[in-house]
């Protein structure tokens, strides 16, 4: 199989069925301190109230004060853009102009095409733009952007990323060569779904019936099918140790050495995780129910809760 670039590629959403197959052990639910809110205003303002946009990447700053996260608005006139929220004070600032819509000749499966990533009080944005031909007639096309921002500052235009922050993006936690999977994961995985953990490997695989699986295994041990769904489980956060990711229950936090689920009490199966800090335990979610899960399905909210 030639290799190709991980976000782009559709190579491998079905291949050979992986045996030895074991289920993790029921999820008890956790219940951390109640979780907050942003602000009504701010949810509306960055377009998450709007039922055709979804968060994409998002990533909290080193001291979980902001929250950069890229908005996706598909084919609406609103398109995509980066946003800044100020968790303290309700606020959002743009981390980038807006960029217009998704490549609809691109082939992204788990990645959206946009990464974030914070260093001390400055996000970088590596992404795509739409931009229109110099000449009436000329075809629209997607150029590779770069933008870094500061909360509450205008965004800058980049030439290039910092070398430093370029790494970092090109090698993210769990991103591993390709090659790599095929005797690992018997060629059943989405490429750009697929991560190396330590000892852990983690994929997400699809089968003929667009059922969407999250599986994981040790070293050549048995395969775990941790859950089962769509495309909501595209929205997996992983740190070192703990895979975050939707079930029909609510926001599931599995514990990869212990290999131990557990249910955020307050979550229910319309939560999708959106961000992790891993140093404070800060996650961000959005649901339709509320933060505190108790309402009856409505507007998209974007909550932050402490896991313990």
């Amino acid at each position: 199989m030639t290799r190709s670039p991980a976000r782009y590629s559709k190579a491998g959403l079905v291949g050979i069925a992986v045996c030895m197959l074991t289920w993790p052990a029921a999820a008890h639910d956790s219940a951390p301190a109640p979780p907050t809110a942003v602000s009504t205003a701010v949810v509306r303002q960055i377009g998450l109230s709007n039922k055709d946009c979804d968060p994409g990447k998002a990533a909290f700053s080193d001291d979980g004060k902001f929250l950069a996260l890229n908005v996706d608005c598909g084919e609406t006139r609103a398109g995509r853009r980066v946003w800044i929220v100020d968790l303290a004070a309700n606020t959002a600032t743009p981390a980038t102009p807006p960029l217009g819509t998704n490549d609809p000749n691109s082939e992204y499966i788990i990645e959206d095409g946009t990464d974030v990533l914070w260093s001390g009080g400055t996000v970088y944005v590596d992404t795509s733009m739409e931009t229109h031909g110099a000449r009436r007639g000329d075809p629209t096309y997607w150029d590779e952007r770069f933008f870094s921002a500061k909360p509450g500052q205008a965004p800058q235009t980049l030439r290039h990323l910092p070398p430093a922050i370029a790494a970092r993006l090109e090698h993210p936690l769990g991103h591993f060569p390709i090659e790599d999977t095929f005797a690992e994961a018997g060629n059943d995985f989405v490429v750009d779904g697929t991560f190396r953990i330590g000892r852990h490997l983690v994929w997400i695989s699809n089968d003929q019936n667009d059922n969407v699986i999250l599986r994981t295994r040790v070293g050549k041990g048995p395969v775990r099918e941790l859950s089962r769904g769509h495309w909501e489980l595209a929205t997996l956060l992983l740190d070192p140790h703990l895979l975050i990711y939707p079930s029909r229950n609510g926001i599931i936090v599995y514990d990869l050495d212990a290999g131990q689920p557990s249910r955020i009490t307050v979550t229910h199966a319309d939560a999708r995780p959106v961000a992790w800090l891993a140093s404070s335990r800060k996650l961000a979610y959005t649901s339709a129910r509320g933060c505190d899960g108790k309402q009856q399905p409505g507007e998209r909210s974007l909550c932050i809760i402490n896991l313990p």
